[in-house]
Order: C-alpha cells, then sequence, then structure tokens
C-alpha cells in the first residue's frame, strides 16, 4: 500500500504550528509495515526540546487492549471462559450493590443486582462498573469520603458500587481494572511481570512498561493543559515503582511499540499465534454488545475531560476491548472499525477491511481537548485522503 506521507506531515505539522498541540507522534501501519511516521513538537514545551522517535506517552486507557489480549490468553489456555463469573475469583464481588442515587438527606441510596458479573460484561463495559470522571453518582461517593478515588495510586477504588444490573446498559468503567487483579489472581504474577513475559517480550516491545526508571523518566513527554494562547505543564510524574498495576490505565509506551501491539491485530505477524489465536482476535474486534450500543460519557470534571461522544453520525457496540464503528465516520474510518483511546489524548484504530491501523499520541488534557480532537480528525482524514 502507496500512502502520501507529505500529505500527511503537512497536517500534523500544520497542527503544531497552529498551537493546536504541543507534541504530537503519530503513525499508519499495515500488517508488516510502517506506511507512516512522524513526529511534531516537543517532548517539553518550555524548553524546546524536540520530540524524538524514542519519547514515552502515557497511554492511559490504550492499557485496556493489552489486558484484554491477556484475558484472551487465559481463555485460549482455559483458566477462564467468558461467562466465567467474577465472584467465582472474587467473593466479595457477590456483596456489592448498585448506587441509585441518593435520598432528600444526601445519603446514597442502594440496591441489589439481579445478575452476576461475567467476564464478557468486564471487557464489553456492560458490568455496571464506571468510572469517577463520568458519572455523577460515583463522583458524588468520592467528594463525600465514602469511596477513594481512581487517582489514589492504590486499589482501593475497586470498592465501588455498580451504577446498574449487569448487562443492561453500558458505561465506560473500572471493570478492566478488576481484570487486570484477576490475571495477577490466576498467574501468580504482577500483571507488568505477565505482560512482560506474554506480551511485550514476544511482540519486542521493549519500552513499555508501569514502572518507571530515571532513563525512562527522562524520555516522557511533559503533560500540559491549555493557558489561553499557551500551555501549562502539569505535574504528572511516573512512578519508579507501582503501588498497583492497573489494567485499566497506567502503561507507558513509545509509538513504536505500541505500533507492533496493533499489528497483531491486522492479518500477517508470524509472531501473531505466539500471542492470540485469530478466532480470539476476530471476537476481540467485533461486535459484542449487539444493540447495546455505547453512550455519550458526561463529563463530571471538565479539568479531566471533556463529554465523550466518538463520531456522533453511528452508532457504537463494543467488542472484547475495543470500540466499534456500527457504519462509516465521515472522517473515513469504515463500519466494523475497532478503536479506543487513553486520557491524554491518545488514539488508535485498527481498519482491518483496508489492512490499516492508524495511532496518535499527544500528551494534554482534558480528554478530547478542542485542539487534540481537532488534531487526531485532521489526522485521520489526511490518512484516508493520502
Amino acid at each position: 500500500m502507496d500512502i502520501n506521507k507529505k500529505r500527511i506531515d503537512e497536517t500534523l505539522d500544520r497542527a503544531f504550528q497552529t498551537n493546536q498541540v504541543p507534541a504530537i507522534a503519530a503513525a499508519v501501519l499495515s500488517s508488516d509495515q510502517t506506511l507512516y511516521r512522524g513526529n511534531f513538537g516537543y517532548s517539553d514545551f518550555n524548553l524546546k526540546t524536540p520530540l524524538k522517535d524514542d519519547a514515552i506517552f502515557r497511554i492511559a486507557s490504550m492499557t485496556k487492549a493489552v489486558t484484554s489480549v491477556c484475558i484472551f490468553q487465559l481463555i485460549e489456555q482455559g483458566q477462564l471462559k467468558l461467562d466465567s463469573k467474577l465472584k467465582e475469583f472474587f467473593p466479595e464481588i457477590g456483596d456489592l450493590k448498585i448506587i441509585d442515587g441518593f435520598d432528600n438527606n444526601d445519603n446514597p441510596v442502594y440496591s441489589k443486582p439481579s445478575t452476576d458479573i461475567t467476564i464478557a460484561h468486564l471487557l464489553t463495559h456492560t458490568s455496571g462498573f464506571s468510572y469517577e470522571m463520568w458519572n455523577e453518582n460515583i463522583s458524588k461517593l468520592i467528594a463525600k469520603g465514602e469511596l477513594a478515588t481512581l487517582f489514589s495510586a492504590n486499589s482501593d477504588f475497586l470498592k465501588a458500587p455498580l451504577v446498574f444490573n449487569p448487562g443492561s446498559n453500558w458505561d465506560y468503567g473500572i471493570g478492566i481494572d478488576w481484570l487486570g487483579v484477576l490475571i495477577e489472581k490466576l498467574s501468580d504474577l504482577s500483571l507488568q511481570e505477565y505482560m512482560q513475559k506474554h506480551v511485550f517480550e514476544p511482540l519486542e516491545m521493549t519500552d513499555t512498561s508501569y514502572d518507571t526508571t530515571q532513563e525512562i523518566r527522562d524520555r516522557m513527554v511533559k503533560v500540559y493543559s491549555r493557558n489561553g494562547d499557551g500551555y501549562l505543564e502539569l505535574p504528572f510524574e511516573g512512578p519508579e515503582k507501582s503501588a498497583f498495576y492497573s489494567g485499566g490505565g497506567n502503561l507507558n509506551s513509545t509509538i513504536s511499540d505500541y505500533s507492533k501491539f496493533l499489528q497483531l491485530f491486522l492479518s500477517g505477524p508470524s509472531v501473531k499465534e505466539k500471542v492470540l489465536r485469530q478466532e480470539s482476535i476476530d471476537m476481540m474486534t467485533s461486535n459484542q454488545t449487539g444493540t447495546l450500543f455505547m453512550k455519550t460519557m458526561k463529563t463530571t470534571s471538565a479539568a479531566i475531560s471533556n463529554d465523550v461522544n466518538f463520531f456522533p453520525e453511528t452508532e457504537k457496540p463494543w467488542g472484547f476491548g475495543f470500540m466499534i464503528n456500527a457504519s462509516d465516520a465521515v472522517n473515513g474510518r469504515p463500519a466494523k472499525s475497532a478503536g479506543w483511546a487513553g486520557l491524554f489524548n491518545s488514539f488508535f484504530w485498527l481498519d482491518k477491511k483496508n489492512n490499516l491501523a492508524g495511532l496518535i499520541m499527544m500528551q494534554m488534557l482534558p480528554f478530547l481537548e478542542d485542539g487534540a480532537q481537532k488534531t487526531l480528525r485532521d489526522f485521520e482524514q489526511s490518512v484516508y485522503e493520502a
């Protein structure tokens, strides 16, 4: 496949020059080639340090796809089934309640779920778990001191209640964090050790990890928010040793490493069978929620995220780890494409129809910040025009 690299270069350079975002790394891939690769801007905007090929990004929820691969490995080994119940491994799950709201005295009102959470529910965000930055009830419990925040650097946030009966709705949440804990329980390894042995080493992803050395921290791209016409650096320092390995987030990676991961899902690589069977890949990247579609994620924290509604022109069911487009998107992504994103405005998609994957990494808050969102849209459009 040929691609007009100049067209994409011009698009991303314009995004940087017009003050949309301070740092952009992007790649376009086929199953066996890197069709495009480019860096624009600075890893440290204040010091004007040019963004290099080996720059390390916080990929946040792009971690979820990696965790989902690990779960399917355990399914292939017979240690799990998609209909396995989470409470079989963690009995305390059987005591979870649904938070229905708050009474006139501002006390939480709970009810008992009528169905059990399964592995399939967790993979598709239909388990009833939510995130504080997109759910008012969870956010309010944290504000009242009755629940730990996701950002507390330990696993206490996993004690969160459900927000609906499992399987009855869709809400983006901490379910894949529970799957990370499950991987550790079944493998007797930390999540980082498991990923290193079963995903990163086979795919030769040499710069992807939770824990960070000083050398890694020196290569990490700074995170910014917008400050008028400029940027304000935000204090995100990667921990030397994570207190909790989040299956839902917190991996650090490079464009090169994550490109290798995405190529796993396109036809071709001989290494694929060492990581995941084709039938597992097909299941992960296809509609697994039927007509139960992704809904708009209304923000509860404007500093962390804008409202989230990808491609409002099309319905979006969910696969086992990926958002799926039900129909063609206006930017060029065809129906049945799979993809997702990370909180610091990193994005990817898998277009198996055209044997193509797109990947773009930025480091800004809030999520779907206007400049970052425009950069993504323009990049994707330039890929298909090219």
